[in-house]
């Protein structure tokens, strides 16, 4: 009873503490990148209520479905308010969760595993970018590793009525991710099943499968018609299916190859921990639990990859799901037997390197920190702070790992905490601050905004698709107004009426010079990363458009 009690203790300590990590900060930040877009979501459906499909421009947007944003919308209805905190609460929940089943994975065998699995998970920046914004990706991420989970630890007890819980968790999969949110966990299972000769559950569980995602298709697409007709179902099954397999621009190899750097560590390390698995499990033939459970992990990993690689639409964040079976795979060489040398000379390679890996940041953080002060740019950090956390880590890492010898069971895993805490601060303290100076919007959006009321202006965005930088600044007016969208310069010569058209700095200067000379410029400057302009026809400016720039 009293070991239950603790490790249900060590369970909510390791999902809160890392909850409070995910979530740090976050509310008094603006979104920026890909998150724009489910922000424009959340801030239609806050406005106008729920919807089968997510909102923008009043109209449905068939490449989701609203089941994240509804779940935010509820978040947002409980705590009374929009803002990054509130959008990216229940990704932070999915992550935080994550690491804790990813820790129960390995926990089944040694809770040295389990903690290490999730350190090299913290030592993963796409990860930990993914857990502090709105990323879809984690829902499968999170149901894929939960279905493992149960499947492992049904045959590992012997308690095999868990095992019902499979199929709701494929159809939430679905639910929030679309068919990707159910093949994905299905694949993993039959690949579990399939690896251990189980032919009965892996034809059941694929068929039963085959059948959930068929009648989660005809919903959606039901869904889909009663929304918009015809029109939008057939922009769903486009957007959902056809498009993902009608794609062709990146290498059936991608995933093998751009993962390396996306999930550093983790993918890395496991690929050097893939040979000694090759050697010890087929040719010396040890199957020990901890190897065959490895080989599950192979099995997952390998079956995403392979099976992602197929659909011509390919991005690294889609296969945020193998994380979890990498964390596990490299973590096993600090729990590996010393009979097996391979995995103790590994793990000699990856302590020396944890040793250094804070004087490596520092290194790295000072050249960036003088090479932006030498053209004038703001990095967006406090370099004396960072300065002084990571020399103090060094410090401590060296007294760590120079004590004597009856603290070396723990220095290793002593180590690799403070190489996870080194990665985890240095993207909150750098890496994040840094992509939010150079994709900022808000305070030019709300300055230009503020001059438009002044001149009762409408606001029209030229040449700009209405899915891409307009949601930016959309996402951060104050007051929400429905934009006006030209295409061509005729469109915009016949446009009449007090105006701020808002575009990029190119299509301005792509402008003819005899139309350009009947626009005058507002102001200039960049919405997010990209240089823009905002310009008014001459005789419609009040004030001088010097003394505007200087309000701005």
């Amino acid at each position: 009873m009293l070991a239950a009690r603790r490790n249900l203790f060590e369970i909510a300590v390791l999902f809160f503490s890392s909850l409070i990590l995910f979530t740090w900060g976050l509310s008094a930040q603006e979104i920026f990148g890909f998150d724009s877009r489910f922000y424009l979501f959340v801030q239609e459906m806050w406005r106008y209520g729920a919807s089968w499909f997510p909102l923008t421009y009043h109209q449905p947007y068939p490449d989701y479905p609203a089941s994240s944003t509804f779940l935010i919308y509820l978040c947002a209805l409980a705590l009374g308010t929009v803002n990054k905190f509130v959008v990216v609460l229940p990704t932070a929940i999915l992550a935080a969760a994550t690491l804790t089943i990813t820790y129960l994975i390995g926990a089944m065998h040694s809770k040295r595993w389990g903690l290490c699995a999730v350190l090299f998970m913290f030592l993963t920046i796409t990860f930990l970018r993914s857990a502090r914004s709105i990323s879809l990706d984690m829902y499968p991420t999170v149901i894929t590793a939960c279905c493992f989970y149960l499947i492992y630890s049904a045959d590992f007890t012997h308690t095999y009525r868990r095992l019902v819980w499979i199929y709701p968790l494929l159809i939430l999969g679905f639910a929030f991710r679309g068919p990707i949110g159910l093949v994905m966990p299905t694949g993993v299972i039959c690949s579990y099943y399939f690896l251990n000769r189980n032919v009965g559950r892996l034809v059941v569980t694929g068929f039963t499968a085959l059948m959930l995602l068929m009648a989660c298709t005809a919903v959606l697409l039901a869904l889909a018609y009663h929304t918009g007709g015809d029109t939008f179902l057939w922009n769903v099954l486009r957007m959902e299916v056809l498009g993902r397999i009608n794609n062709h621009y990146l290498p059936r190899y991608f995933y093998f190859t751009d993962s390396l750097m996306s999930y550093a560590l983790a993918y890395p390390v496991a690929l050097l921990v893939f040979p000694g698995l090759i050697y010890y499990f087929c040719i010396t033939r040890e199957h020990s639990a901890e190897m065959k459970l490895n080989a599950r992990l192979l099995g997952w990993v390998m079956v995403l990859l392979i099976g992602m690689s197929i659909p011509d639409d390919k991005k690294v964040r889609y296969v945020l799901p193998v994380l979890p079976a990498l964390a596990l795979i490299a973590a096993y060489p600090f729990i590996a037997p010393p009979s097996q040398k391979y995995f103790a000379a590994l793990r000699w390679i990856m302590t020396r390197f944890f040793l250094i890996l804070p004087l490596v940041l520092l290194m790295a953080f000072t050249y960036v920190y003088f090479f932006a002060n030498k053209y004038s740019v703001n990095v967006g950090f406090h370099f004396v702070y960072v300065f002084g956390f990571f020399a103090l880590l060094q410090v401590m890492n060296i007294w760590i790992f120079c004590r004597e010898n009856k603290t070396a069971s723990l220095r290793e895993p002593a180590l690799l905490g403070f190489a996870a805490l080194c990665v985890s601060i240095s993207y909150l303290t750098v890496v994040e601050p840094v992509e939010l100076y150079i994709d900022r919007a808000r305070d030019f959006v709300v300055s230009t905004e503020a001059l438009r009321k002044q001149q009762h202006s409408r606001l029209v965005f030229y040449r700009e698709k209405p899915d891409g930088l307009p949601i930016k600044y959309l996402i951060n007016m104050p007051d929400a107004e429905q934009p006006v969208f030209i295409r061509n310069q005729n469109e915009l010569l016949g446009y009449s009426g007090p105006a701020f058209f808002v575009t990029s700095k190119s299509y301005f200067n792509d402008l003819p010079e005899d139309i350009a000379h009947n626009y005058r410029i507002i102001t200039n400057d960049t919405l997010g990363h990209v240089p823009v302009v905002v310009f008014a026809k001459k005789q419609e400016i009040a004030a001088d458009p010097v003394q505007q720039r200087t309000a701005l």
